[in-house]
């Protein structure tokens, strides 16, 4: 509902969502770029607008006259997403219905103070809601079909199922290669060498409850950024490593298709769009100014 996007709510809804509908994004220089998707890029000139757009509708404070970085970032963030939405739209042969719009317009002018907000806040916050009633209407793809872009990469898929060994020290996590590459069990191993508290009884999994998989944009939010770095790099059924994170040292398996088909269908039918966008956006040609920093596209960050 419309309502529910309020501009004392637009940081979080800007953040979590993506955009439809704006005229920013064109083919410009590289150098004046803000941000690109597969060579699609959006113009400093067109960020900066918006920006101003945002703090004076006081979704975000200025700081000698400008927006904060990490306020910058959360835009920033979301308009990636917006071009990668619109890429992947056109690949999936996605459609916005124009009775979507309607109806997200109807709700919209029910709310009293809906049309005291600028054009251009009006226009995100109808193309935010139009935005997430078509990527909830997308239907699951075929297993056939998962099963080419998780073998290809887990993470286009927009689901992990992984297990882990946690140690100390890299010279432990060479050890615990060898020993995999000698034919141990990667769940022996595990439960052998792993510190991570429970490793005995997991095997090191990294299940969600019953289930081994987990969407890729939950596991984004929760995870250490040098871990998820090293797990969408993971192939499945390739022991990958060391990874070293604020924890230790990491030996990440990435389970294979066949051994975790059911979990990938049902992680993915509980929200095929959102979670196949997170995918796509894993392995995009993303690049931003850095003025802003790096996109980390394991993460779909900017640090």
């Amino acid at each position: 509902m419309i309502k529910s996007l309020r501009p004392s709510r637009f940081a979080a809804a800007f953040a979590a969502t993506c955009l439809l509908g704006l005229s920013a994004c064109g083919s410009v220089s590289s150098t004046s770029n803000a941000f690109s998707v597969n060579g699609t890029g959006y113009s400093q000139t067109d960020f900066n607008k918006l920006s101003d757009i945002l703090v004076s509708a006081g979704q975000f404070t200025a700081v000698n006259g400008k927006i904060k970085a990490a306020d910058a970032n959360v835009v920033l963030q979301t308009l990636i997403r917006y071009e990668a939405f619109l890429q992947f739209m056109k690949e999936h042969k996605l459609t916005i219905l124009e009775s979507d719009k309607a109806d997200v317009l109807k709700n919209a002018n029910a709310d009293a103070k809906f049309p005291t907000y600028p054009k251009e806040l009006q226009d995100i916050l109808i193309n935010f809601n139009v935005a997430d009633i078509t990527l909830k209407k997308m239907a699951p793809p075929a297993i056939g079909d998962l099963e080419k872009l998780y073998s290809s990469s887990p993470a286009t898929a927009g689901v992990l199922c992984l297990s882990h060994i946690l140690v100390k020290t890299e010279a432990e996590a060479q050890t615990v290669l060898a020993d995999l590459k000698s034919g141990t069990k990667f769940a022996a191993e595990a439960a052998k060498k792993s510190i991570e508290p429970g490793a005995d009884k997991s095997g090191g999994s990294l299940a969600n409850g019953k289930e081994p998989c987990q969407a890729l944009a939950d596991l984004q939010t929760s995870f250490d950024k040098d871990f998820m770095i090293g797990a969408v790099a993971a192939k499945p059924g390739v022991p990958t490593g060391p990874v070293k994170s604020s924890f230790g040292y990491h030996i990440i398996l990435s389970a294979p298709f066949v051994d975790v088909k059911d979990s990938v269908a049902t992680v993915v039918a509980e929200n095929p769009g959102t979670t196949l966008l997170a995918g796509y956006m894993s392995t995009a040609d993303i690049k931003v100014s850095s003025t802003y920093g790096i996109w980390i596209g394991a993460t779909a960050t900017i640090s």
